[in-house]
């Protein structure tokens, strides 16, 4: 499983918050990405809010037909735009395994190609972070590469409070230091704490935590964070 909406080989295009006189609001909100698969996929669980023409009377305007999904148990809203063809209806329950489009060029665009956007409580957040990309142009990444494990809530978006790593940090088996380390991970590495300030052993407080991109589950000094 993965949160992109595409599966197999894709580009990005533009990155999140680029200037620009383009957009509306002088910056991009969201994600630009071309896939080779031209089929979208919903990138959480949820439910469609909206599927249809943003302005149905100047097709050449804003997000064009586009899908927009709350996603479940947050104040989260995904937008998918600039569809071809919208697969799904108002209402509908959708998984990341969904197909909910087929990536066009409607609406205010120079090519064709899927806009990913994401606003929480009004706000446009970084939907780059959301689904583990690099927010910058890139081409020829590969879905496979960006794997998240499934959880019994289905999501691990809403599993606990987002963080970022400050330095190398080793992943361990246990809240202590010669526990099992199961990665090393890197400065900027995402994380949800799950359960804060388990334990307390070496001197340090340790926080369970999932590794956001991988699912990867363990324990971290609480320390290491930004």
């Amino acid at each position: 499983m993965t949160r992109l909406p595409f599966t197999g080989k894709f580009d990005i295009t533009c990155e999140y918050g680029r200037k620009g006189t383009l957009w509306a609001s002088g910056v991009h909100g969201g994600i630009d990405m071309v896939g080779r698969n031209k089929n979208v996929y919903s990138i959480c669980n949820g439910t469609v809010v909206y599927a249809g023409w943003e302005n149905a009377n100047n097709t050449k305007q804003g997000f064009g037909k586009y899908v927009k999904i709350q996603e479940t148990g947050t104040n989260r809203y995904i937008y998918l735009a600039h569809l071809d063809k919208v697969y799904v209806s108002k209402g509908a329950k959708v998984t990341p395994a969904t197909i909910v489009g087929y990536m066009g060029a409607t609406g205010n665009v120079t090519g064709p190609h899927t806009h990913v956007e994401i606003r929480e409580n009004n706000k446009k957040i970084n939907v780059a972070n959301y689904m583990g990309v690099p927010n910058k142009v890139a081409t020829n990444l590969d879905s496979k590469d960006y794997q998240i494990k499934n959880t019994s809530s289905g999501t691990t978006s809403s599993a606990g409070t987002l963080k970022t790593l400050n330095h190398n940090t080793n992943l361990r088996a246990q809240p202590h230091t010669l526990a099992t380390i199961l990665g090393m991970y890197i400065p900027n590495t995402t994380l949800y704490v799950l359960q804060p300030s388990v334990a307390q052993a070496d001197g340090y407080t340790w926080d369970k935590v999932r590794i956001r991109v991988t699912g990867d589950e363990g324990y971290m000094i609480n320390q290491n964070y930004k």
